[in-house]
């Protein structure tokens, strides 16, 4: 098993530097000013917005998860992501289910709570699920098998016979026929009126190849058993493609002795047969609830490549060719979360007790469109309250609760030549510079496009619309500080087709930060829209 796991690792070294050589460069110079069009608008060999044949993802963060998990289960429903219990990250170092469920809304970067989980046992502060085998029709998610909490609260029970359907509308469950035995760490696909239950493993934690089907329009006749996996696997990842279920990767055994698989095996209900198709770049498991469709492919995200050894790797299986590519890896190293596609972008969230919600934009090397603001100014307080700094060549940016010291950047651009927005990017050029800490900056929304870049002052600047849009590090080196802002550009592209944006240092760090501004000759702040 060692001699297996040093030729993995050697692999998995050889393909991450394949994908350093292709996704790690260091980001080109930033535009000049000799590049843009002095009507507002450049086209530069940015990032676009892509089909689904990108090659790279673009990662940021979305709202975090009101609460760390791990080895959580999920489904999007109607433009909204569900998730579902997880381990107890306040019950750390027992391993105990929770029962907590949440939603999120990625049109308002929000989660709220949901009906928590019914699995039993369940107490005032313990119940739920991990491991759940989950799927959707669309309409409801449904739920079945996966570990449980012990009576007590204090542990977990390796299987469950327990299948549930999560009304999205009601918020309420409703439980549904039981497996015919206790299992976990399966898959569970819709297809077709018919929930597929595959895989995983039984309460000793062995693998099994079962393949069960209940008919949703036939609830009394129970499961039903269809042809077995050509591989048993626990964690596999699935997804419906064209009308068929494939199964992913998995592992053998458990824990320490886990071995990852590579293998890819689909099944046509048509004949009731499993076909082994390419395997995997290598082997992974722990993917649960973390493969995703994106227009013609299948996209696997993180996974482990051993026993608690998460990875960045990402995945693209093309069923046309029946052919792997490798992707740009995550921004960290992940398993057990989920995977979603919400608004053409694709999320991981949760999984290794995180409760980061990544964000990642698919690109290629397409033009985007580059906006120069049409007003830009710093205002200042105290004694400085009505004076205008909108001519200045740099803005600056100072977070403080001592008058005269505080500073923020407001920016405004014009969105008339714009008729999509798949993502936008409000990008500026500057440092820090007082000293070679880094700093954290807000971006806010502003409502009021009416300020003039010649007359704001701190005195009738107009406010911020409550909520951080997103936030980006600044240090001591020259360097481009993007801010996610494709929410409130979407938003009023719909609307005024004005967008006006505040930067400031909302933890009030005392810290000066300058950046270009649009009279500067070059690194001039741009929209960049895609």
């Amino acid at each position: 098993m060692v001699k297996n796991l040093i030729k993995q690792s050697t692999k998995i070294a050889m393909l991450a530097a394949i994908g350093c050589l292709q996704f790690c460069k260091k980001a080109d110079n930033p535009a000049t000013s000799a590049g843009l069009k002095l009507k507002g608008i450049a086209v530069a060999p940015l990032a676009s917005n892509a089909d689904d044949n990108f090659s790279a993802i673009t990662w940021g963060t979305a709202k975090a998860q009101p609460l760390a998990t791990h080895e959580i289960q999920g489904e999007v429903v109607q433009g909204k992501l569900y998730i579902f219990g997880g381990f107890d990250v306040n019950k750390r170092p027992q391993w105990t289910p929770t029962k907590r469920a949440y939603v999120y809304n990625p049109v308002t970067d929000a989660w709220a709570s949901i009906k928590s989980l019914p699995h039993e046992p369940t107490g005032s502060n313990f119940g739920g699920g991990t491991h759940v085998a989950v799927t959707t029709d669309g309409i409801d998610i449904y739920m079945a098998g996966g570990y449980t909490s012990n009576a007590a609260g204090t542990g977990q029970i390796f299987g469950t016979k327990q299948v549930w359907k999560y009304n999205v509308t009601a918020n309420s469950y409703s439980k549904m026929p039981d497996l015919p035995q206790a299992l976990a760490a399966g898959q569970l696909r819709y297809l077709n009126g018919k929930i597929h239950y595959i895989g995983g493993a039984d309460m000793s934690r062995s693998d099994t190849n079962i393949h069960l089907v209940l008919d949703l329009n036939n609830l009394a006749a129970g499961w039903a058993t269809l042809a077995p996996l050509n591989n048993a696997v626990n964690h596999p990842g699935a997804a419906i493609f064209n009308g068929k279920i494939y199964i992913m990767g998995g592992s053998h055994h458990q824990n320490e002795e886990s071995i990852p698989q590579r293998t890819l095996q689909v099944y046509d209900e048509q004949t009731n047969t499993w076909t082994n198709l390419a395997d995997m770049p290598f082997a992974i498991d722990h993917i649960l609830s973390s493969v995703v469709v994106y227009g013609s492919r299948i996209i696997v995200l993180g996974g482990q490549t051993a026993h608690n050894t998460p990875g960045k790797q990402v995945f693209a299986y093309d069923p046309a060719t029946n052919t792997w590519s490798v992707l740009a890896p995550m921004r960290a190293a992940k398993s057990a979360g989920v995977a979603a596609v919400l608004n053409g972008n694709i999320y991981y969230t949760g999984g290794n007790f995180s409760a980061i919600n990544y964000k990642g934009v698919p690109v290629t090397n397409t033009p985007a469109i580059e906006l120069l603001p049409s007003a830009d100014a710093f205002v200042r307080n105290g004694s400085f309250g009505s004076a205008n700094f909108g001519g200045d060549t740099a803005l600056a940016i100072k977070g403080s609760t001592t008058n005269n010291y505080l500073r923020s950047v407001y920016l405004k651009f014009s969105l008339t030549d714009i008729s999509v927005v798949n993502s936008a990017t409000l990008s500026v050029y500057g440092r820090n510079m007082d000293n070679t800490n880094s700093l954290s900056l807000s971006s806010f929304a502003i409502d009021d496009d009416n300020w003039l870049e010649n007359s704001l002052t701190f005195s009738n600047a107009p406010q911020p619309v409550p909520g951080v849009l997103s936030t980006a590090v600044a240090d001591n080196q020259l360097k481009r500080i993007n801010f996610d802002v494709t929410t409130f550009v979407k938003a009023q592209l719909a609307g005024d087709r004005n967008v006006s944006f505040v930067i400031k240092d909302a933890s009030n760090k005392n810290i000066t930060v300058q950046i270009n501004s649009k009279e500067n000759n070059s690194n001039k702040p741009v929209l960049i829209i895609r």
